[in-house]
């Protein structure tokens, strides 16, 4: 792995310039081979990367994957399609290669609770309130982690990330309907064993 400071991606000072560049300029630039534009776009975007890898279960893979992400990204650029802002494509990206390297996602607790919001909204909660909670946190994880690793993404990619269909599609380089499959069957069957632990 190339360590970031020999790409200029860290220990960089900052521009005062970047703010007023928009993502279309940066591709283009780093199309062209700027390497400065790169760190930039790495300044901007490079956490929200590092945070999605996260939450997909990159674990301690996630700080080479935001890296990898942005190398690939030299390559990628050439192919931007003049997007308002290069988060999709970068996202993308990086579900790719989590996916190359063939990872199963690890645990995912605190979106699975934003997602279900299963958390009652008064703020006294008894003990079985709080066992019930954990208990369906715990089935959520189970059904997540037991997904196939393409409908896990695109879940991870809309739910977490917030990125409609249109941009998954771009991003992962897959037709809109089959995101739109593929987010359908990941949550009828999270729902599903949701509903499992919620009769008993």
């Amino acid at each position: 792995m190339i360590p970031p400071r020999e790409i200029g991606l860290s220990a960089r000072r900052p521009d005062p310039g970047a703010d007023a560049i928009g993502d279309p300029e940066l591709l283009r630039a780093i199309a062209a081979g700027d390497l400065g534009a790169l760190g930039t776009a790495y300044d901007r975007h490079g956490e929200g990367v590092r945070r999605f890898l996260v939450r997909a279960g990159a674990g301690s893979d996630a700080d080479d994957l935001v890296h990898e992400t942005f190398l690939a990204t030299m390559s990628a650029a050439r192919g931007y399609d003049g997007r308002a802002s290069a988060r999709p494509l970068l996202l993308g990206i990086a579900a790719r290669l989590l996916k190359g390297r063939r990872r199963t996602l690890a645990r995912w607790a605190r979106a699975a609770v934003a997602w279900v919001e299963v958390f009652p909204t008064a703020t006294s909660r008894t003990p079985e309130d709080a066992a019930s909670t954990t208990e369906e946190i715990a089935a959520f994880d189970r059904a997540l982690d037991r997904l196939p690793e393409d409908k896990r993404v695109v879940f991870l990619l809309s739910e977490a990330e917030g990125l409609s269909g249109e941009d998954i599609a771009a991003a992962l380089g897959i037709p809109a309907a089959t995101v739109w499959t593929r987010l359908h069957y990941a949550r009828a069957a999270l729902r599903a064993e949701l509903a499992k632990v919620r009769v008993r």
